[in-house]
């Protein structure tokens, strides 16, 4: 085992940083002397290892919601395995007008050129006899599904200490042999690299091994099409109701906050999918890209912390709810509760599948059709229904924000479409609070949205009745979730539209206040 060293001296050191528990010091006195280089660095978790888990983290002290967690630059950055042709340099689309002078990859400029995260597929590419050409635009194209990869093994020979780190990374190569995913990467990256670029000085295994890495560790990055790979954050430890939440800033660091009190020897988690799905979507994601089956307690119980999330409603009694049987993780078929009425796995998949497709064909609709849509699943879907959540969340957001179809704005909104927006706006936060709690973004969207209906529903209270104690409920409310969603919407990105939003939703409380301040 290796010896700790001092963080001052480098000699072999047994006293810990106890906020910490990571960096070592050999005396109190040097300690004390690191302490104003140390304390912006103090880490509040530690690295952990299980059999059942591998490598994860815990919390080394008690952690505040909000706090950050990991401030953690990329190891690599690159594009995502399906993207259309965008520069390798700053990731935005381009259309073949300039291409770079030493290896023919496409960039927007010549300023692009010079970037170093460039460097590894310009080298690379110039094994080929001719540059490289590519002809594909504004469409996917799967030429570049081999550069992240390539990325990946360029670090063997030129950074030692990343290639280290990535090799310390789970690929779950041995599962991955002899699916489809596996044969797409054999022949749009391996292949690729070995007979276009003529890249030969790395096994199949190794590039396979590499492709694993990227989709098991992989973040992917809002705003430009690109993924990239963190040697900390990768072993935050997955669950279905997270305790953290991630964004990234404008160098594409990667920032873990707390999203609730995290206690002192609690592990820290994230979520790989959306906590919002169903279980078997959940499971189905995590099986396919993860390669891994969550047992975490939401996804044991069939009722989804008594949600129903993915019930369905009993055709044959009146408050029957069917739920997958014997358990979520393994059902045998689904079952009513109330009557025992047993429908086969085909039979439920399959209108699921017809359900789920109706629901994507819904994206670019009027909004009445995503209303027709929760009426016509009213009777099939419990009311809490992911695919019905998906589609209230959606109206929560739409109604009252101009736009296709005649969408009007909230002032104008009939009085019935404003109250149905204030309670989509609830039903869906009462659902947030329980799988995205504490500071998440979903809850910071809709504690904005639904705000913005009841200082709308404030505005159009006949004068008398503003002052009363209704009016005055509405606005305290409105100043409370206000407070809320710009707190919450300014940890995220400057890149992202919810930061964007929680300077409106900052300058629209400092309104309301000012309003406030006046009347007393």
């Amino acid at each position: 085992m290796t010896a700790t060293k001092c963080a001052v001296c480098q000699s072999p050191a047994s006293q810990k940083c106890a906020k910490c528990f990571v960096t070592a010091y050999c005396s109190r006195e040097h300690q004390k002397q690191h302490w104003k280089t140390h304390r912006s660095e103090c880490s509040p978790y530690r690295v952990c290892h299980s059999a059942e888990l591998g490598r994860y983290l815990e919390a080394s002290r008690d952690i505040a919601a909000g706090e950050i967690i990991i401030r953690d630059t990329p190891l690599l950055v690159g594009p995502k395995q399906v993207t259309i042709p965008i520069c390798l340099g700053c990731f935005t689309p381009v259309d073949g007008s300039y291409s770079c002078t030493l290896c023919g990859w496409p960039l927007c400029s010549p300023e692009c050129e010079k970037i170093v995260l460039h460097y590894p597929e310009c080298q690379l590419s110039r094994n080929r006899p001719v540059k490289v050409q590519v002809n594909k635009f504004m469409q996917v194209n799967q030429m570049y599904e081999c550069i992240t990869p390539l990325r990946c093994l360029w670090l063997k020979e030129n950074d030692p200490g990343k290639w280290t780190t990535l090799n310390q990374m789970e690929s779950h190569l041995e599962r991955r042999v002899n699916t489809d995913v596996h044969e797409v990467n054999q022949a749009n990256v391996v292949d690729f690299m070995q007979q276009y670029l003529r890249i030969l000085n790395y096994s199949e295994e190794e590039i396979h091994r590499m492709c694993g890495v990227i989709d098991v560790n992989g973040f992917e990055i809002p705003g430009p099409n690109v993924i990239g790979l963190y040697g900390k954050a990768c072993l935050l430890e997955h669950t279905c109701i997270p305790n953290s939440s991630r964004t990234f800033d404008t160098h594409l660091n990667i920032i873990i906050r707390a999203t609730v009190n995290i206690s002192k020897g609690e592990h820290i988690t994230t979520s790989y999918t959306d906590p919002m799905w169903g279980t078997a979507n959940r499971q189905l994601h995590l099986r396919t890209s993860k390669y891994f089956k969550c047992t975490c307690d939401r996804c044991k119980d069939a009722t989804e912390m008594g949600t129903h999330l993915s019930s369905l409603k009993c055709s044959q009694c009146p408050s029957g709810l069917v739920l997958p049987s014997p358990t979520p993780l393994s059902p045998e078929a689904w079952i009513c509760g109330s009557c025992s009425v047993s429908l086969i796995l085909d039979q439920v998949d399959g209108y699921l599948k017809q359900t789920g497709e109706k629901l994507i064909c819904l994206k670019d609709s009027p909004l009445a059709a995503s209303e027709a849509f929760l009426k016509t699943t009213t009777t099939k879907l419990s009311d809490n229904h992911y695919y019905r959540t998906d589609v209230k969340l959606a109206l929560a957001q739409l109604y009252g924000r101009p736009g296709a179809h005649n969408r009007q704005e909230l002032k104008d909104l009939p009085k019935e479409l404003l109250e149905r927006k204030e309670t989509l706006c609830r039903e869906v936060l009462a659902l947030a609070d329980i799988f995205c709690p504490g500071l998440s973004r979903i809850r910071g969207l809709l504690k904005y949205e639904l705000q913005s209906s009841l200082m709308e529903k404030h505005r159009r209270l006949p004068k008398k009745l503003k002052t009363s104690a209704a009016g005055k409920a509405l606005m305290k409310e409105s100043v409370e979730l206000l407070n809320e969603a710009t707190v919450i919407l300014k940890m995220e990105s400057p890149m992202q539209d919810e930061y964007q939003l929680a300077l409106q939703a900052e300058s629209d409380l400092a309104n309301l206040q000012y309003a406030l301040g006046k009347k007393r």
